[in-house]
Formats: C-alpha cells, structure tokens, sequence
C-alpha cells in the first residue's frame, strides 16, 4: 500500500469512513428592516427631499470607490493576458515539447484541445507560487505539475483551482509530523504538496493507475469546489461531485465489504481516497475502468466534461 496523504478540512469532524463526506453547511442569513417615520409631518417634504440627495450622493461615492477598487484588478488580468500571450509566443514551443513528452494525456489530444491545454497550463502555472523544497527550481516543474491539474479540469469552465494559492514541491517523500508519516504528497489549507520524483514515476509509468498528480489535484479540485468561492459553474460541478458520491458510496461499501475492484485497497482508506483513486483510474485506466463499473464511469465523465476514450476528449464544448 503506498504512504498516505492527507486533507485539511477546517472545523470538520471525521465521519465513519463507511460514510460520504457532507460537506455542505447552511448558512441563513437574517436582516432585519426598520422603519423610520417622521413625527414633524409638515417638515417630511424637506425631509424626504434631503433624505433622497443623500441616498444618491452616498450611491455615486460608492460607485465611484467601487470603480477604482475594481481598476487595479482589472489591469492586472490585462497584464496577466498580456504576459500568458507573451508566454505562449516565446516559450509556447518548449512547454509543448515538455508536456509532449512527459504527459501522455496531452500527446493523445487533438491540436485543438493541445492548444487549451497549453494556455490553460501557462494560465494556471502563473497564478500560482511554486516553492522548491531540497530541491532546485526548473522550469519544468510549474509546466508539468500545472498541467496535472489542467488534465484534471480541461472539461470544466473553471480550471484554476482559485482556493489554492501556493504548490510545495519537495524532492522526494516527506515525513509530516503531525503523525511521523512518510508522504508522497497531501493538500491542506497551505496549500498543493507534491513530491517531485514520485510525480515523475506516476506520468513514466501511466498504466499503473497511480499517479501522485493527478492524485493531488483531484484532491485539490474537491478542496475548492466546497470550501473555495462560488460560481454557478462551480454549483453545477458540486452537484455532479456530489451525484458521483451517491453513486461510487455502494461501490466504496462493497470494496470494504471485501468485493474485489478494479481500485487498489488504498481506495478503501476513506470516501476522499476512493475519489483520488477513482481519478487516476479514469485517466491510466479508462477502459477497464469502464467495463468494471460503467455507471461509475459514466458519472464521471459527466463530472468532469470528459472521456479518456473518445478521440475528442470534451463530451460538451458548450461547458467550457
């Protein structure tokens, strides 16, 4: 069984590990209206006159703040536009190379979906911190690791995984001590950990279904589609995340009753496992995987926008 990895989840009690993990709160929220009346009735004519040229100078104020609060944000998706254009101009044919190369997924895509992997991996490699532990800063790190979670979310409208602001990459297996575990990656609040030999094992060898990339990113990708800022993408993706939950719980139960699957048993460890595995035998594995459990299968490709095994990948372009 390989080492674990963790997930950080705030103010979150384990659940039995027979159980999905509900990750919805309700949160309702109350206002309370006043009502203000005037006792002077021969002055609410002034009143409600000053009252009104009040409202609408505090309205312009605000537009007007809001306005330059806006501005900076604004220039720097220009910027960040700009230099991901700039990026594919001058290094564009080297990423293509590398992710040729060293992601079998990518060489598989049509040129098409090649050119949005790779934009999309420039994109998601900038919005980032990469921070180098016992190991040198190559630049083919960010690339390869950012186009882990691309692979992951090329289906999707939103691909950015926004909760997470920082990568770790060690150069091997660490040892965290909140347990004295030796890992080969993990997520948490502080961010996306890998362990950069390991992630190169995991795309060397793409039959094997462990994969510590994709492995993370789906455990990433989870992370943020519950705990990360909302959308109405990211609302159409939590109920497929969680339609794929209803669906995979009785498979997860029967793996830990003993029926053999196609998932190793590090899939049995709890419902976050069973998903992160699942993910990489989506992706090294898809057509066992399809034949084993095809409602399973099918449920993720609903999820996730996408079929290993068809020669287009994308099932609807109308999502992206």
């Amino acid at each position: 069984m390989p080492p674990p990895d963790t997930i950080y989840i705030p103010a979150q009690t384990s659940p039995p590990p027979e159980e999905v993990v509900n990750w919805d709160s309700i949160i309702q929220l109350h206002a309370d209206s006043n009502t203000f009346t005037d006792s002077k009735a021969n002055d609410s004519a002034g009143d409600g006159t000053s009252i009104f040229f009040l409202l609408l100078f505090g309205l312009l104020m605000a537009a007007i703040t809001n306005g330059f609060k806006m501005l900076p944000a604004y220039i720097r998706r220009k910027r960040l536009a700009a230099k991901i254009t700039k990026l594919i101009g001058e290094k564009g044919a080297i990423y293509h190379e590398l992710l040729l190369k060293n992601n079998p997924y990518y060489y598989s895509l049509p040129e098409y979906l090649k050119h949005r992997f790779l934009e999309r991996t420039i994109h998601f490699a900038e919005s980032k911190e990469f921070r180098f532990h016992s190991l040198a800063a190559e630049e083919q790190i960010p690339v390869l690791v950012s186009g882990a979670a691309v692979q992951l979310t090329l289906g999707l409208k939103n691909y950015l995984l926004d909760y997470f602001d920082i990568i770790h990459v060690m150069k091997k297996e660490y040892v965290l001590n909140i347990d004295n575990e030796t890992y080969l990656g993990h997520v948490s609040k502080n961010g996306i950990h890998v362990s950069w030999n390991n992630f190169v094992k995991g795309y060397n060898n793409y039959s094997d279904s462990v994969n510590v990339g994709l492995h993370e990113m789906a455990h990433a990708l989870q992370f943020d589609a519950y705990l990360g800022y909302e959308n109405q993408y990211d609302r159409n993706f939590k109920d497929r995340l969680n339609s794929f939950s209803e669906e995979g719980r009785p498979v997860f139960r029967a793996m830990r009753a003993g029926l053999s699957m196609i998932f190793d048993d590090y899939a049995m460890t709890n419902f976050d496992e069973f998903w992160a595995v699942s993910v990489e035998n989506f992706f090294e594995n898809p057509l066992a995987f399809k034949q084993k459990l095809p409602v399973l299968y099918n449920e993720m490709c609903q999820l996730l926008n996408q079929d290993p095994l068809l020669p287009n990948k994308i099932i609807d372009p109308d999502l992206l």
